[in-house]
């Protein structure tokens, strides 16, 4: 990994305690069910296989494990891994799946996630951000044709 790719990433202050309190208020699965684990120490994170790195302000925002299969489809279209999207790129995605199981009554559908959001890289397609590097966006002119919902304009760590 370069040296410029480790320094954007900062020490997680994430602890057991954090996330034992997510455990308590539903949003993430016990230890035991997910084998979750805190990345304090590691700069950057290191996943083993089959683990990838995640952040809790997306859990706050609605991302759970094990993710979805749309999910994991969204990943895998635009070319990129958790850790690249914006927190509220994670609530863009959890409100589009509850529109689509609660609301609609249907699987959460890719084509109309596409019609609806695009995916901004940043600073540019060719090199994106390690962190946060990627996020997605309600298309131009469909603001009145969505449902209206407020985002964070500032994450804090």
């Amino acid at each position: 990994m370069e040296s410029a790719e480790r320094e954007a990433w900062k020490p997680s202050k994430c602890t057991d305690f954090h996330l034992h309190g997510l455990v308590k208020e539903s949003l993430l699965q016990p230890r035991k069910k997910i084998n979750w684990r805190r990345a304090i120490g590691d700069v950057p994170p290191r996943e083993e296989p089959q683990e990838i790195v995640a952040f809790l302000s997306f859990v706050l925002r609605g991302f759970a494990i094990p993710a979805s299969d749309f999910f994991c489809g969204l990943l895998h279209y635009w070319g990129v891994q958790v850790h690249h999207l914006t927190p509220n790129s994670i609530l863009h995605i959890s409100i589009f799946v509850h529109l689509c199981e609660a609301y609609l009554g249907i699987e959460p559908h890719f084509d109309l996630f596409r019609h609806l959001f695009h995916l901004k890289p940043q600073p540019r397609s060719s090199s994106i951000d390690t962190i946060g590097g990627a996020g997605l966006q309600l298309r131009q002119g469909l603001g009145l044709k969505y449902i209206p919902y407020k985002l964070s304009g500032k994450v804090i760590d």
